[in-house]
């Protein structure tokens, strides 16, 4: 099975680029053109990171950096963003050092001719397929040639679910309706009833579910599914930066690793730490149904793990992703890496 696009007589870098930039209404060429070396970053430890992002699982990683110390000496500069898909152009414009990139992302970017790699832990996937509380379809085969409203095309959320569905049988793309757009325009979208369904992010699902609305499936159960491997390791997204940023802001690469995983670390050791920063996340307090939830339904997308194990999976995402189709080849170098030398 071939997404649609691959089969027209289109170059094949064009459809890449397009694919890489589909939901941001950002030229791809200048993009690229500004991929080939690593920005300046003014002192050794210094970087341009994403800011905290109502409505994204990474929003609590700062204020519990931040409050627990654990910055350092690191000189961050966080610069906003819309969410999913924003972030991973920004790095590849130029404006970000640092920001969140999965491993489908990374391959289409080298494809494309950007050396991205994922160097620190980030994320593992939190994407869930939710229906109203009314809905009739009890499976997301129940979905087919139904409204989903769905994150940007370009954004790891997105490509996940597509190699989810492929490994069922199903093309994502060309078996639905789908309207990809920011996280707020899916919510609105399956608010207003405008949708028979949506494919979210964490803390947004469990908003929902805290409301009435009934979860169809995870995307790493569907992974688990078609595959038969562990859905609870299927990894999302690292943090990523280009090659040649890595390699000439190496002490920094190792410092924001370190934060990360340690900011990991003492949410697994409390998961409280979730409810109560569920501003951060953008949840009201009277929204306390969801944010009694997030403990138990958001503690396991913190990993506090990097290395060979967590390179295991993503390799097999990218075979599986070539054998469905959803890329060419995974590239020569792999694109991620461990800052201790493993890859």
């Amino acid at each position: 099975m071939r997404p649609p696009l691959l089969d027209r007589g289109l170059d094949r870098r064009t459809l890449l680029r397009a694919a890489l930039f589909g939901g941001a209404g950002l030229a791809a060429a200048p993009l690229l053109a500004a991929c080939g070396g690593a920005a300046p970053t003014g002192t050794t430890l210094a970087a341009r990171v994403e800011d905290t992002q109502a409505g994204t699982a990474g929003a609590v990683i700062r204020p519990i950096s931040e409050q627990r110390g654990l910055v350092g000496n690191l000189d961050l500069t966080y610069v906003a963003g819309s969410g999913p898909g924003d972030v991973q152009n920004k790095l590849l414009s130029g404006a970000l050092d640092v920001a969140s990139m999965g491993p489908l992302g990374a391959v289409v970017a080298a494809e494309a001719g950007a050396d991205v790699v994922l160097f620190s832990t980030s994320l593992n996937n939190h994407v869930r397929v939710l229906v109203p509380e009314n809905s009739p379809y009890r499976t997301v085969a129940d979905l087919r040639g139904k409204k989903i409203a769905t994150p940007p095309n370009n954004s790891d959320a997105f490509r996940s679910t597509q190699l989810a569905l492929a490994v069922n049988g199903t093309d994502f793309t060309a078996e639905h309706q789908l309207f990809p757009g920011a996280v707020l325009a899916g919510l609105a979208l399956f608010d207003r009833g405008d949708v028979d369904a949506i494919v979210t992010i964490e803390p947004n699902a469990t908003r929902l579910v805290g409301k009435g609305a009934r979860q169809l499936a995870t995307i790493g159960e569907l992974w688990s599914q078609g595959t038969g491997e562990d859905p609870n390791a299927l990894f999302l997204n690292g943090q990523g930066a280009t090659r040649a940023w890595v390699d000439g802001n190496r002490e920094t690469a190792t410092a924001l690793a370190t934060l990360r995983l340690k900011a990991h670390e003492a949410i697994q050791e409390n998961p409280q730490l979730l409810a109560d920063l569920a501003g951060s996340y953008g949840i009201p307090a009277e929204e306390r149904a969801a944010i009694a939830l997030l403990p138990e339904r958001m503690k396991s997308v913190y990993p506090v793990v990097w290395g060979d194990s967590v390179f295991g999976n993503l390799r097999r995402q990218t075979e599986v992703a070539q054998q469905v189709g959803l890329i060419k080849a995974a590239p020569a170098q792999a694109p991620w890496l461990d800052l201790g030398g493993s890859a």
